[in-house]
């Protein structure tokens, strides 16, 4: 799949069914009891969607500055989260 950003277009992996439940455990452990993000963990999170999604993150991403590589991986991420409607 090709998700645009800001900082151009990525060729990423679709999300499988098993990939899409251990991306789910990572954000719940991400989210502490008090309700709050453990940046840490969301870390985690990223770094997973990093790994993941493309094949090779620092040929697809090294070009770009860190701050910008965590803006494209939360676009990727938000990707994920909520995939284009399938028309029926």
């Amino acid at each position: 799949m090709t998700v645009k950003t800001q900082h151009g277009d990525f060729e990423c992996r679709e999300l499988t069914f098993k990939k899409r439940r251990e991306l789910h455990r990572l954000e719940i452990g991400a989210l502490g009891a008090d309700g709050q993000i453990n940046l840490d963990k969301y870390y985690d999170v990223m770094e997973f969607i990093m790994s993941y999604a493309f094949v090779n993150a620092e040929e697809s991403l090294g070009h770009l500055d860190d701050a910008e590589i965590d803006t494209v991986l939360s676009e990727v991420y938000t990707r994920y989260k909520n995939p284009p409607k399938k028309k029926s």
